[in-house]
């Protein structure tokens, strides 16, 4: 079962003939974002959960914002780029 607004979506996978469902990986891109200013202690977490109101949604400001790695905490000062969608 595939959670919706996770970052895996259902598809099909055939091998030997045999056909079954899969999670499939997939990267969040937005062409629509404004950018923010990171605090000292702030995580992908926190930010996705003050400005997407959910803090599982961290992934999608990691994928829009891949020049920061998956730090443990975001260095102060960064810009971060939160997606609009």
């Amino acid at each position: 079962m595939i959670i919706k607004g996770s970052r895996y979506s259902e598809s099909t996978e055939t091998r030997n003939g045999v056909t079954n469902l899969i999670a499939t990986n997939t990267e969040f891109t937005s062409s629509s974002y404004y950018t923010v200013i990171s605090d000292q202690g702030e995580t992908f977490q926190s930010l996705a959960n003050r400005y997407l109101n959910n803090p599982s949604m961290y992934w999608k400001l990691a994928d829009v914002n891949k020049s920061l790695g998956y730090p443990d905490v975001i260095p102060m000062g960064s810009v971060i780029r939160i997606p609009l969608k």
